[in-house]
């Protein structure tokens, strides 16, 4: 079984040295942290996650989530870890001191959160909705619902879920049919039937937050759905008497999905049936509101597919290391590292999971510099940029995930493929980011559509002008010349693009065709400027600098023309893939 090594070093170097956290540690949101808490959050955070969370990841995979009359139980020793996490006050890192956080940088944040998925990402869905769930009602709920729930969630002693997908209705939340009505005491009542609720339903806390989207009125689409909290146990009322014992909402866990990964992280049908439920913000704009919750979880999501793809290659260099196979049949064999064909895995598999972990860090600090930064004019800059960075890195992380522990298997060879390694945990893991919380191709949709056609290219501008300003400030660099060369080419061919989208050019069956394309060419420029970051932050002769720079230039080589057939898939449109025709289908096959 393959031990987990939180990367320590790498996260200190880039937030150290290229994300420059302590200048955001000079905002007066962070005034009571400094470089030594950082430290010691990373140091901490990595013993949480090697000594308590990776222990119990093969086990809880092969235990399981189960199912009883209703109630759902995790595995046994999820219940330590869960103690843990929240005795030590993990869960509200990047949340404010008043509920119990203790309001350190989402960038800190998302740095923790890649050790923790690395070492068990089925734990850490709970610990995420509770997190995202606490920043949503912070900001949309009553100053009553926040009292409520908010410092329990933050103490684990509540934690919260996202209900959105019903039967009929997954990624197309117009279709929703769950029904909110007014009840006499102020509440509401809602009915409905929710899928792929992740922790639906559990034994590590008694309270659950449920985050319900649901119809209030008669409008149709998007337009008529509220947002709503459905406790696991009713809330007592203003005036009503204390009951000795809470009593249960009418939710119920139907049944559990039987998953391809992430046994470990119970996935619930749940029925609603006239549950008590509290509206949180304007109804009919129910969907806005959660968008709070959705962005929390998002930029986790791609922190997911980055830990286990960090946690893979990790697996992979030490295997490579010890398995010894091939060389003159008169001499002692030797180690696989030491074939070309496995040096060049092992690389695409760094070069791919370095640069995702440096892209979505970067969204994560524009995030804070969103929320916190005194400038109004940076604070907007930092808006737009974090939500262009953010279904860039959701999706191109998410896929890094699944080709980075595929490759690992590839390097393992047969030992891979058993479970006696651990190894093919993390392709089963890996798999559902890229459905879950948008698919990837509603993500590239969502860049194109909203973030690119929309916005009328500003926020695309904002991308390119921080990708020329690196450029510039390192065009004298000559040991960064491969590196900034292959940036300045991707450029070009995204600015292609994007300027081809933009002058409608192509259709709206074009650009949903090209969309795809455009975000993974979007995503390669983003890790070739993180690379050139990167290799100019490497300035030193240790070991760590050495790597980078070896890296960027292996990502310029091999990795960075990918942009060419990017470019040429983007500017093709639909004509080709209409070619396939809903009647073509020899018969009897669909």
């Amino acid at each position: 079984m393959t031990r987990y090594h939180a990367p320590v070093a790498d996260l200190e170097f880039l937030l150290g040295d290229v994300l420059a956290i302590e200048e955001l540690l000079t905002l007066p949101a962070f005034a009571d942290a400094d470089w030594m808490s950082v430290r010691n959050v990373l140091s901490e955070g990595a013993r949480f996650a090697e000594e308590i969370l990776a222990p119990i990841n093969a086990e809880a995979d092969r235990q399981g989530a189960s199912i009883s009359q209703g109630a759902v139980s995790v595995p046994a020793v999820f219940k330590p870890a869960w103690q843990a996490i929240s005795r030590d006050g993990w869960l509200g890192l990047d949340l404010p001191v008043e509920y119990r956080g203790q309001a350190l940088p989402r960038l800190l944040q998302a740095a923790f959160a890649e050790m923790t998925n690395g070492a068990c990402v089925s734990f850490c869905m709970l610990s995420l909705m509770s997190r995202a769930a606490a920043r949503l009602l912070i900001e949309h709920a009553s100053d009553d619902l926040v009292a409520a729930f908010v410092p329990d969630l933050i103490a684990g002693e509540t934690s919260a879920t996202i209900c959105i997908s019903e039967p009929q209705a997954g990624s197309d939340v117009g279709r929703i049919q769950s029904r909110a009505v007014p009840a006499e005491d102020g509440t509401y009542r809602l009915t409905g039937t929710k899928i792929w609720i992740s922790f639906g339903d559990h034994d590590l806390t008694d309270q659950i937050a449920h985050m319900v989207l649901a119809r209030t009125g008669d409008a149709v689409g998007t337009r008529g759905i509220s947002l709503f909290l459905v406790p696991k146990f009713r809330l007592p009322l203003a005036g009503q008497e204390p009951r000795t014992s809470p009593e249960r909402n009418t939710v119920i866990a139907q049944s559990l999905e039987q998953k391809m990964g992430l046994h470990a992280s119970p996935t619930c049908v749940l029925d609603f049936d006239n549950a008590q439920a509290f509206c949180i913000g304007e109804q009919g704009r129910g969907l806005n509101s959660l968008f709070t919750m959705v962005n929390t979880m998002r930029l986790e999501v791609a922190l997911q597919g980055v830990a286990i793809a960090g946690a893979a290659t990790d697996a992979a260099y030490n295997y490579a290391q010890q398995r010894s196979q091939g060389g003159r049949p008169d001499e002692p064999p030797l180690p696989i590292i030491r074939h070309p064909d496995v040096r060049r895995t092992l690389l695409t598999m760094r070069a791919r999971t370095e640069g995702l972990r440096a892209l979505t860090l970067e969204a994560a600090r524009q995030l804070d510099l969103s929320e916190h930064a005194p400038d109004e004019k940076i604070r907007a800059e930092a808006e737009a940029l974090s939500s262009w960075l953010l279904p860039i890195c959701k999706a191109a992380a998410t896929d890094g995930g699944s080709e980075v522990s595929n490759l690992a298997i590839q390097v393992h060879g047969g030992y891979g493929y058993v479970q006696e390694t651990g190894i093919e945990q993390y392709v089963r893991d890996a798999r559902v980011g890229s459905i879950y919380e948008g698919t990837n191709g509603i993500q590239a949709l969502d860049l194109v559509t909203r973030k690119l056609v929309a916005d009328q290219g500003r926020r695309r501008q904002i991308f390119v002008e921080r990708i020329n300003e690196t450029l510039i400030r390192t065009e004298r660099k000559t040991e960064l010349e491969q590196i900034g060369s292959a940036v300045t080419s991707l450029l070009t061919s995204f600015e292609c693009c994007s300027d081809a989208l933009l002058q409608s050019t192509l259709g709206e069956r074009d650009q949903a065709a090209g969309a795809t394309p455009y975000l993974r060419l979007a995503a390669l420029l983003g890790c070739a400027w993180m690379w050139l970051r990167m290799a100019d932050a490497a300035s030193s002769d240790v070991e760590l600098h050495r790597r980078k720079h070896h890296t960027a230039k292996f990502f310029a080589v091999q990795l960075a023309p990918e942009g060419q057939w990017l470019e040429s898939q983007v500017l093709a449109g639909a004509a080709t893939v209409d070619g396939l025709l809903e009647d073509s289908w020899p018969e009897g096959r669909s």
